[in-house]
């Protein structure tokens, strides 16, 4: 530890606009050589309330694997997505910036775009710069390509190997998109060369040109082979994986070898399922011999939806002894609620809505070389909070242009003092931004109307029951002020 704390004191000054170039003065290394430097494995599950993890008080349903990650590491209580949906999130994530602060994003426009600009500084950019092989493998849902929709029967024209990484596999949405295929780097896989390839649409026309297939119920399964494969590839190097599985995403399609082992059906068996391959990696990790040197981070894209979602026009194409999964998962969420389950626990709100529901997930962090005890913290953090963290791995400390929404919550593992505690923080819905500053707590919905704004008092109302907008007036137009300025500036 006393090695990593004298590296950090050591910080250059940098300056990283949006358009600049990574270049050989970016690549500075504090660590000795390539094997002090920690690999990081980050997983984020899709659609995973605070409630959905035992450690974090779920009762019908049990997650050993990822509750050993908070029993040896740091369980975060106060931590936040930067978006109440999965795509914001994921690009507070990777850029380190509020999701309201990309216009395509703002006007909702995710269907094929790529959401990050090219030349944008992005978490993956700052470990390949300094020496790390890079993968993203899961689901991407930050788009392909530019304007428009891409043409997934050619190369696609940008993506995550555009944006720092070495190596994707995955899919370009949700398991059960349209698409109906998997990618691998820059390419549709499974083509016939036969037939020109057509997705599906929501109209109930089945996607054309594919060799097969894939089986909605069997995709996490094989993620996690891409993404241990990666691992073991890379025992040798040190690696960044960044890792997003599409549990527990609508609709809920457990794999056949985890029905019916939850007391919460099959939305609970979805979810113990995706503890299972937490628990694969954890132990191919161990087997390796790189546990003491690798970060393990598990969280949420966002709260849990609190009703079954079914995207119309979407057909489920599930294994031959489906046994009704596709039937189920269609009142798996409120089979779930029945049998006594609570995804966001007591919070209001869920997935899409601007209250603590949407944006309060579970975030665990285990660092067995720097964490030899079980911590639960307290402080204020959020997605975006990622990028200038690891970026403090490297000493790399300055005021970027790019990440201006980020705060470095390293001092936590690193027993030293950043410049900068998080305070505030913004959050994105599709209908409002919420605001929070200390206690208190503002809901600014996108209309403007003011009779439709919210302010709560959290410390004394966590659960978001009584409205004080026009009981505390000063504090509504001091709390909008604030808002406007992060929303005008940035931090």
């Amino acid at each position: 530890m006393k090695k990593l704390i004298l590296l950090l004191q050591i910080v250059p000054m940098f300056s990283f606009g949006q358009n600049v170039q990574l270049t050989t003065n970016y690549q500075i290394n504090h660590f000795r050589k390539n094997n002090d430097k920690p690999n990081v494995i980050f997983i984020m599950a899709d659609d995973i309330g605070i409630g959905d993890i035992s450690s974090y008080g779920a009762k019908m349903i049990t997650t050993p694997n990822i509750d050993q990650l908070a029993k040896e590491g740091i369980k975060f209580n106060n931590y936040y997505a930067n978006g109440a949906v999965c795509t914001p999130t994921r690009y507070s994530v990777l850029t380190g910036r509020y999701p309201f602060r990309n216009k395509k994003l703002n006007s909702q426009n995710w269907v094929g775009d790529q959401l990050i600009e090219i030349n944008r500084l992005t978490i993956a950019k700052i470990f390949k710069s300094n020496g790390y092989s890079t993968a993203a493998v899961g689901k991407w849902h930050l788009g392909f390509g530019h304007n428009s929709e891409p043409d997934y029967s050619r190369t696609l024209m940008s993506g995550p190997l555009d944006l720092g990484f070495d190596y994707f596999f995955g899919l370009a949405r949700n398991h059960n998109d349209l698409i109906r295929g998997y990618i691998e780097n820059d390419r549709l896989l499974g083509i016939d060369p036969n037939e020109n390839y057509r997705k599906a649409n929501k109209k109930g026309d089945k996607v054309k040109g594919l060799l097969e297939e894939r089986k909605d119920d069997e995709v996490n399964a094989l993620l996690t082979e891409r993404a241990l494969t990666f691992i073991s590839r890379n025992k040798n190097n040190p690696f960044f994986l960044y890792f997003t599985p599409t549990i527990a995403h609508t609709h809920i399609t457990p794999h056949k070898k985890f029905r019916g082992i939850s007391m919460a059906g099959q939305y609970g068996d979805f979810i113990q399922e995706l503890d299972f391959y937490v628990g694969k990696i954890i132990k191919l990790i161990d087997e390796l011999d790189l546990f003491e040197k690798t970060i393990i981070i598990f969280t949420s894209d966002n709260g849990g939806q609190l009703k079954d979602h079914i995207t119309a026009g979407i057909g489920l194409n599930l294994s031959d002894d489906s046994k009704g999964v596709g039937k189920k998962s269609k009142s798996a969420k409120i089979v779930a609620k029945k049998m006594g389950h609570r995804t966001n626990l007591n919070l209001k709100g869920g997935k899409g809505s601007p209250f603590e529901g949407g944006f309060r997930v579970p975030m665990i962090l285990k660092w067995p070389n720097k964490i030899n005890k079980t911590v639960s913290s307290n402080r204020l953090v959020c997605s975006a909070d990622f990028f200038k963290t690891f970026a403090s791995l490297f000493g790399q400390q300055a005021n970027f242009e790019d990440g201006e929404d980020s705060f470095s919550f390293s001092d936590i593992f690193t027993d030293k003092k950043v410049n900068n505690i998080r305070v505030d923080v913004a959050l994105y819905s599709k209908k409002a931004i919420s605001y929070i500053n200390k206690n208190w707590k503002l809901i600014k919905y996108n209309n403007d109307k003011a009779n439709k704004n919210q302010l709560f008092n959290l410390k004394q109302d966590p659960f978001e029951k009584n409205n004080l907008m026009t009981k505390n007036p000063q504090k509504y137009k001091s709390m909008t002020l604030q808002l406007k300025n992060i929303i005008k500036n940035g931090h």
